[in-house]
């Protein structure tokens, strides 16, 4: 059985400092996944349900380990109990935990149970080097099955889990991706990069962040735009109507909304939206969402976007960027060829920022919850000094939640108020046609 597997180059990019992984700042980053509710939780059940988790997902409890060449290993310690800290607070608190100082010296899975009033919220905290959102919200909700197991006497959930530490996504692409393909993917960028002009380089957002991030609310924002069930509906009715996909319409609205923030304020800009691309299912044999790993990697779609566009016909670029994207395998290629960049002008380009980027988890089932417990929302958040401004996207039980996320020393939050009132200000014009 596996106890211990080298760290792999990709998931090096999360556990060094100051690392970048393309236009994201990923060394040491948190991800933050949890639920506020309405009601008292059971500290103890908690614990023994976290301690559960850590037993079923081998990465949980893995702790990096150096030996004496340097070399970075992750290593199962089987004895690795997750700490729960309970505390009270609210959202200041909230906020001030996802801003707080990172150490992982003493593993790579805890949580935090913060209790205001008649709420209760349950923060899971994973190194993101060992997890992506999609397997962190796969584990929230078995969170919430093993909980209400546990509160209301049933059967707990049946766990048949490898026990071996899984493989990095890294390694099992270059099972898939042959040396020959990374090679000729890496030649159509740099070719690329040549036929591009300044004109037709991408526009970003103006820098007019404080530099330091020193505001009360701390350094990393986020502001949420949140749909019931009926407008969640006819934003899926509209992207069907127009054969597109969701994703594409909120990509296609984002960058309508941060063209309102750029100069000059007349005729079409290029803009690129950046996208947070699972690539489990490139994998032979493909991955469940349940396997506890980090398998994010991203590609970008350009588009020309003018004061006045329409969020549905850049929709329509959007999705053609995707479709390439797609025939090309970009999202598979991209973690491989990271590790393969020789020159100056290919690292340029793999390195620019996104215009906005988006991470879109999809659509996800409510969560289970014992009587006495009323799910109000799920909150998801990973941030890294230096990040792009990007939406993060989930639909829990039929309700769709947009974060608006960003790191103010880049972009205060007035300007992303603006952003976000624009984005808003699109969703309701894509609902209305």
């Amino acid at each position: 059985m596996t106890a211990q597997r080298p760290v792999t180059p990709f998931e090096i990019s999360y556990f060094d400092s100051g690392t970048h992984l393309g236009s994201v700042p990923t060394g040491e980053m948190p991800l933050f996944i949890g639920s506020t509710v309405h009601g008292g939780l059971d500290v103890e059940i908690l614990r023994r349900v976290l301690d559960e988790l850590a037993a079923r997902h081998p990465l949980l409890r893995s702790k990096p380990v150096a030996d004496s060449d340097g070399t970075m290993y992750l290593r199962r310690d089987d004895a690795y109990r997750p700490r729960l800290e309970v505390a009270d607070g609210g959202e200041a608190e909230y906020l001030n935990l996802v801003n707080g100082p990172r150490d992982w010296r003493d593993g790579l899975f805890r949580a935090h149970l913060l209790h205001d009033g008649d709420r209760d919220q349950i923060v899971l905290v994973i190194h993101h080097g060992i997890s992506d959102g999609r397997s962190a919200f796969a584990l929230l909700s078995e969170m919430w099955q093993r909980y209400t197991a546990h509160v209301t006497g049933t059967a707990l959930p049946q766990s048949d889990a490898d026990q071996e530490l899984p493989e990095g996504v890294d390694i099992r692409l270059a099972a898939v991706v042959s040396d020959a393909e990374v090679t000729e993917w890496l030649d159509r960028i740099r070719v690329g990069a040549s036929m591009m002009g300044p004109d037709s380089a991408p526009r970003t957002l103006p820098i007019d962040g404080d530099g330091v991030g020193n505001g009360q609310l701390g350094r990393f924002a986020v502001q949420r735009i949140e749909l019931d069930t009926k407008e969640t509906q006819a934003l899926v009715d509209a992207a069907r109507t127009h054969g597109l996909s969701v994703n594409s319409l909120l990509a296609g609205a984002a960058l309508v909304a941060v063209r309102t923030q750029l100069e000059p304020g007349t005729g079409p800009l290029p803009v690129i939206c950046g996208h947070a691309v699972d690539v489990r299912n490139e994998l032979d044999p493909s991955l469940p969402a349940h396997t506890v790993l980090n398998c994010a990697s991203g590609v970008g779609t350009y588009a020309l976007v003018a004061e006045n566009a329409s969020p549905i016909d850049i929709a329509g670029e959007v999705a053609a960027g995707m479709r390439s994207a797609l025939e090309q395998r970009e999202a598979a290629m991209f973690p491989l060829a990271a590790q393969r960049v020789q020159d100056e002008v290919t690292a340029a380009v793999l390195a620019a920022a996104p215009t906005v980027a988006i991470s879109n988890i999809g659509r996800l089932p409510a969560h289970s919850t014992p009587d006495g417990i009323r799910h109000i929302r799920d909150d998801i958040y990973a941030m890294g000094p230096g990040m792009p401004p990007k939406l993060t996207v989930f639909t829990v039980g039929g309700r769709l939640t947009i974060q608006v996320e960003y790191d103010t020393a880049m972009h205060s939050r007035a300007q992303m108020g603006k952003v976000s009132l624009a984005l808003i200000d699109a969703l309701q014009g894509i609902r209305a046609e």
